[in-house]
């Protein structure tokens, strides 16, 4: 494979972004620009052994079907990182449109309370949080070096859909876009 060294230009018929548009890839810029890519919202949790921890996640994504594996992004310097690195195990909320308040709580600096949470505890030590859409449980696959952050690779070892009558019965999940928490108002048609 070649690669083309000149710089990308744009068809004739379509003009260039305007420079103001342009800038360089600092943090600032990447949180404006990359704020505009919605994603869903979980908290991944993990038992530390003297309890759980947790955090809000939206960098999470499935990454194979077969083998089911998924991944996250984490600071290098998170709690939840070291619990997951240490007991090699965690489970994944995925957050129900209702939820932000549950989301801004495990967003929070410091230790996160699961006070008043309805939680599950599944066969990894870690809590799902039982008004989630869904859940996955995951053992530790493989965790790779991302700027500040960690890449955490999990094996997925069980999964389900929670609520009630599962799926169908909530408003859909909540949804993270340029900064703020969101919501889902309508399905596009398939």
């Amino acid at each position: 494979m070649t690669t083309d060294p000149r710089p990308l230009t744009p068809a004739p018929d379509r003009p260039a972004p305007p420079a103001a548009d342009r800038t360089a890839p600092g943090p600032d810029a990447m949180r404006r620009v990359c704020g505009h890519f919605t994603t869903g919202v979980t908290v991944v949790t993990a038992d530390t052994g003297d309890g759980w921890t947790g955090a809000t996640v939206n960098s999470f994504t499935s990454v194979s079907l077969d083998p089911p594996l998924v991944l996250f992004c984490l600071r290098h310097d998170s709690r939840l990182l070291h619990a997951v690195r240490t007991r090699g195990r965690f489970a994944v909320s995925i957050l129900a449109a209702a939820q932000s308040a549950t989301a801004l709580r495990f967003a929070a600096r410091g230790r996160p309370s699961f006070d008043g949470l309805d939680c599950l505890t599944t066969t990894t030590g870690a809590p799902v949080l039982r008004d989630s859409v869904a859940y996955l449980e995951c053992a530790l696959a493989d965790e790779h070096p991302g700027g500040d952050h960690r890449i955490v690779v999990g094996a997925v070892t069980a999964l389900g859909l929670l609520g009630p009558g599962t799926a169908a019965g909530h408003d859909g999940p909540l949804t993270f876009y340029r900064g703020r928490l969101a919501r889902l108002d309508k399905e596009c048609e398939r």
